[in-house]
């Protein structure tokens, strides 16, 4: 097993054991790069499974989540860091782990992160998106949709989900009560016979 806390004590940062295979390191973002290269070169993390993001409106930043592993999968490393929202900015890694490179490329779209020195910061899923970015806390689903009444409102089937709903359960409710009249009836039938 990985001891980070000795190896790390030179590097101001937070190290916290989720348990024996699994780390959280909080970093400051002017040591994120130099501490990913560390966990690469010298511990081994060599795959870089996800990065993470989190808008943190209500602090100004994005926190962003790097989960590492080694090769033998025996151990995880999550290094975080934060960075403003405006202007926000984060060093590419793609040369580092190659599949980075879409990674990044879905969190400039998202949250409009800017990745300098990216070879591909083009569309990735939201094609010709002109709108703030869809992840951010700040921009408003609901306007955005009602932005697009046109293609919604103008339809010939287009439904009020309430009033389609409503009119549905007075449905069920009036044939409930018909079978259980149907029924009671029968019965009565059954009774006269006898």
């Amino acid at each position: 097993m990985i001891d980070l806390a000795s190896k790390l004590e030179n590097i101001s940062l937070e190290l916290v054991e989720k348990n024996k295979r699994l780390y959280k390191v909080v970093v400051a973002i002017e040591n994120l790069e130099s501490l990913l290269l560390k966990f690469i070169n010298e511990f081994g993390y060599i795959t870089l499974d996800s990065m993470n993001y989190r808008d943190d409106i209500e602090d100004g930043v994005f926190t962003i989540t790097y989960c590492l592993q080694t090769e033998k999968r025996d151990h995880i490393v999550m290094v975080q860091t934060s960075i403003v929202r405006e202007n926000a900015t984060l060093p590419s890694i793609h040369t580092i782990w190659p599949q980075a490179e879409i990674m990044e490329r879905e969190m400039h779209e998202m949250l409009g992160v800017d990745f300098p020195g990216h070879p591909t910061l083009i569309d990735f899923a939201l094609e010709h998106w002109q709108e703030m970015p869809p992840m951010r806390r700040d921009f408003d689903t609901l306007e955005f949709v009602n932005s697009l009444d046109p293609f919604r409102g103008q339809r010939d089937d287009n439904l009020d989900v309430k009033v389609e709903m409503k009119r549905l359960r007075a449905e069920k409710k009036a044939l409930k009560l018909k079978a259980e009249q149907e029924e009671n009836s029968k019965s009565e039938e059954g009774q006269e016979h006898e």
